[in-house]
Parts: C-alpha cells; structure tokens; sequence
C-alpha cells in the first residue's frame, strides 16, 4: 500500500499537469521542452535530488507512483521511459563529480533546457560489452574516439551525449570510459534511424563518431570502469521504474477499451485490472530494494516477474480485440508496450540465468 509520503510526489504531479494540460499537448516529431522546463520550475525534474539541488528529496517508491501519473495522463510510455531516463542521466553525472562537466553543462539539464542522452549499444552488436568496438585513444593531449552507435534514446533532441568507449584492454577484456560529448563536438553525426516510430515523444537516432577529439576532462566516472559503474546501474534503475510506466500505459489501455467496448464483462475487465495492479505492486517493491542498494540481484525476480505480466497483459488485449477495429490510440500502445518489452528480453534472459546462478552457488554452499 502506498504511503501518504509516496503519494505526495504524485499530487504535485497531478495537481501541475491538471492546472496546465497544454503541457501535453505535443507537437508530431517534437520534444515537449516546455513540460521539461515545468517540471524543473516545480523540483519535479529530478525529484529524488535534495530541495537544495533542485529536487523534492523523494525516494524511489514515491518516484515510481509519479512516473505512473505521467504516463497514464499522457497516455505516452515514451514519455515516461524519457522523464526516468533524464533522471537516471543527471544522478549519474553529479555522482562521477566532474567539475568541469558540472560547471558547463548540469545547469541546462536541472533547467530542463537541454537533455542528455546514453549511448551504449552499437549496430549488431547491441549494448553486450564483448561485442562493442568504439574505441577512445590518447593521442597528443586528447582522447579521439571513433565507433558508431544506435538506438540512442532521445538523441534526435539531446545536446549531450554520454558515450562508452573502449579506453584499454585489461588481461583480454575491454576496458570502457564514458565521454561527454556535447552535440557540436567536430566529427560527430547524428544519424536519423527509420523504420523506427514507436515510443514518442522519445525518438532515437545513429551516432558516428569520426576522430572527435576530447579532453581527459570530459570523463565521466573512473576511466576504464564505465560499464559496470554507468551503464549496468543505469539498466536497473530504468529497469525498475519502466514497470510503473508500463503499469500507466496498461491503465490508459483499459480505459481505451472500455469506451470502445462497453459491453466487456466485469470478469474480464477484473483480470486487466489485477494484472496492471500486481505490475504496480512489484514495481513499488523493486523501487524500495533499489534504495536498500545490493545491486541488479536485489530487483531482478520482481523485474522478471513484472515484465512477463505485461507480456500477458497484452496477449489478453489482442485475444479480447481480435474481432474490434482498434482505436488509434490503443494500436499506439499496445505497439509501445511491445517494443519495451522486446527490448528487455535479452536483458531478461541474462537476469534469469544470473539469478539461477546465485541460488544454484547459494545451494551448493550449504
């Protein structure tokens, strides 16, 4: 059950985006600046920092709910996934301490005047680390990174790029660095990807990185330990906080279907609604192990378990509809839903097998 603390985030939420619905009324092919911007003005923007860095001091529980409000008012998972990402981002860069990072560029993400954007994975490679071959180079003062990525999440709209290199090989395997990389860095591309429209406002592009040239001081993190010290926490944590999302896209579904569908049983209607409940309940519960610490083990059942209640969730909405003309809107996220669920599967696959591991070396021990 949530608490009166975890609500209040919320309320702050429903009581700005009540007050000012234009905020959400978005433009085809554009990002909602305005919307961030608000949310900055009410400490919204990243509500888990303290008041004193512009945030509400929130911890994840009450996030979690929050991020629910967003994506059932916007009807838009894409929106959600975007608000938690940014989060994630900015936590992640005031924590490496980079003066000069901080100096430059953290004042327009607060501001909600700029996004940043993580750029992992690569062209048939995906994000898996033995496969990625960008690669950053000292040479003469500077570091020159070279490499292609793709699937960058709101890249099309970001003015900063966060992007993992290989600095060095450490006994056969590849060391990773993070680099700020601001938007007009020479030989930097952005490269639009089609074919891939699903999840706005968030769009994703390409980055070609041609000799782009950078100072040790656009690191962010510890050299040579970016993939386990940025990209694995940032996977959890937007892990986690997508169930809520996914939990407010599934309520907006249910509300969809039932103007469209008046006559669905109260049976049927029921299980939607168990389903997108217990995503609700397993969301809220990963949210308090992420702030007990632990790591990726601490959240992983409730991630694996909520994600393939998603999976069902949208199986029961095609079965339900299969002989329905689908509305505009329910096509839209029942296609948003798809994509998120997809994206993690490899990802899921990999948290089964670790969780197996654990019990198997836990069972052996005894």
């Amino acid at each position: 059950m949530a608490t009166v603390d975890d609500l209040s985030l919320s309320n702050v939420l429903k009581t700005l985006l009540t007050n000012e619905p234009e905020l959400l009324s978005i433009a085809a092919d554009s990002f909602p600046i305005r919307l961030w911007q608000r949310l900055a003005e009410e400490k919204l923007l990243i509500p888990s920092l303290s008041v004193a860095l512009g945030g509400q001091g929130s911890r994840h529980p009450a996030i979690i709910h929050a991020v629910k409000v967003l994506t059932y008012a916007s009807a838009s998972p894409g929106l959600g996934m975007t608000w938690v990402m940014q989060q994630a981002l900015i936590e992640l860069i005031i924590k490496s301490d980079n003066e000069l990072v901080n100096s430059q560029y953290l004042t327009k993400l607060l501001s909600g005047e700029a996004l940043c954007a993580l750029s992992v994975s690569e062209p048939g490679a995906g994000a898996h680390p033995k496969r990625l071959t960008t690669t950053a180079e000292y040479r003469d003062g500077a570091y020159v990174i070279n490499g292609e990525k793709t699937y960058v999440t709101n890249g099309p709209f970001a003015g900063l790029f966060i992007v993992l290199a290989i600095t060095e090989m450490v006994n056969g395997r590849k060391a990773f660095t993070a680099f700020m990389v601001p938007r007009e860095t020479k030989g930097l591309t952005v490269k639009p990807m089609k074919g891939f429209d699903a999840l706005k406002p968030s769009q994703h592009c390409g980055l070609v990185l041609d000799n782009c040239r950078l100072p040790a001081s656009h690191i962010i993190g510890e050299k040579g330990h970016a993939f386990d010290s940025i990209s694995k926490p940032f996977r959890e944590h937007e892990d986690v906080l997508m169930l809520s999302a996914l939990a407010g896209a599934m309520q907006s579904i249910t509300d969809e279907i039932i103007t469209l569908n008046e006559d669905i049983s109260t049976e049927e209607l029921g299980q939607l609604l168990a389903i997108t409940d217990s995503v609700m309940a397993l969301a809220v519960q990963a949210a308090m192990a992420l702030d007990e610490g632990g790591g990726p083990l601490n959240t992983v059942s409730y991630i694996i378990v909520g994600r393939g209640l998603v999976e069902k969730f949208n199986h029961k909405i095609n079965k339900l509809l299969v002989d329905q003309p689908l509305t505009g809107t329910i096509k839209r996220l029942i296609g948003d839903i798809d994509v998120l669920v997809n994206i993690a599967k490899m990802a899921n696959v990999s948290k089964q097998k670790a969780l197996a591991m654990r019990y198997l070396a836990n069972r052996a021990a005894l």
